[in-house]
């Protein structure tokens, strides 16, 4: 009995190796880590004699474009970002940077630069409300751009033009259908 179990572990070894090793080949196979791939078929002669076109380029979708008689017009409707302190991407991570920045959004059609008063601030709260739910992608933006500052880029007065400008293009191009006319920071200390 002994001598019929040794040879049935004899053989048993070697045939869970392969196995082991098959199941391994076809894992790393399937999940992309090989450095070729094989694609599956699901049949169907025709599938596999048509060439298969290059995937479709996404065309960018511009971003709000203000009407051109709003161009001369001066005077959007602002919304505050509110107060936020960023680490700079100085080495070491030892600046900080406070600041406060309001946005100038140009209003969504030439009309508004036409009502009185009261009508004024009902459609600057109902545009303000709009943007409201765009607040987490704006706060993402201004930290994204603000973090990938250094000192040394943002301490002079072109610096600040800059960053300005690049938040401002940064956020048109992310809020559609919004346009950012300005961006202006009412307060910034770095320490």
């Amino acid at each position: 009995m002994g001598a019929i179990l040794g040879k049935i572990k004899k053989l048993l070894m070697p045939v869970l190796m392969v196995l082991a090793i098959l199941s391994l080949a076809v894992g790393l196979l399937l999940s992309g880590l090989l450095p070729f791939s094989v694609q599956l078929s699901t049949g169907g002669s025709s599938a596999a004699a048509a060439p298969s076109a290059p995937p479709p380029t996404p065309t960018p979708v511009p971003y709000f474009q203000p009407p051109p008689e709003l161009d001369a017009l001066v005077g959007g409707i602002y919304y505050d970002t509110g107060q936020r302190i960023v680490n700079l991407a100085d080495p070491g991570g030892f600046r900080y940077l406070r600041t406060k920045i309001v946005l100038e959004f140009l209003p969504d059609t030439p009309d508004f630069y036409k009502m009185k008063d009261e009508e004024r601030v009902v459609a600057e709260e109902a545009f303000r409300a709009r943007v409201d739910r765009q607040r987490p992608l704006i706060e993402d933006v201004i930290t994204n751009v603000l973090t990938s500052k250094t000192f040394d880029e943002i301490f002079t007065v072109e610096g600040k033009m800059k960053l300005k400008e690049e938040l401002r293009e940064e956020l048109n191009r992310r809020l559609r259908k919004f346009y950012v006319q300005r961006v202006l920071i009412t307060d910034f200390v770095i320490q």
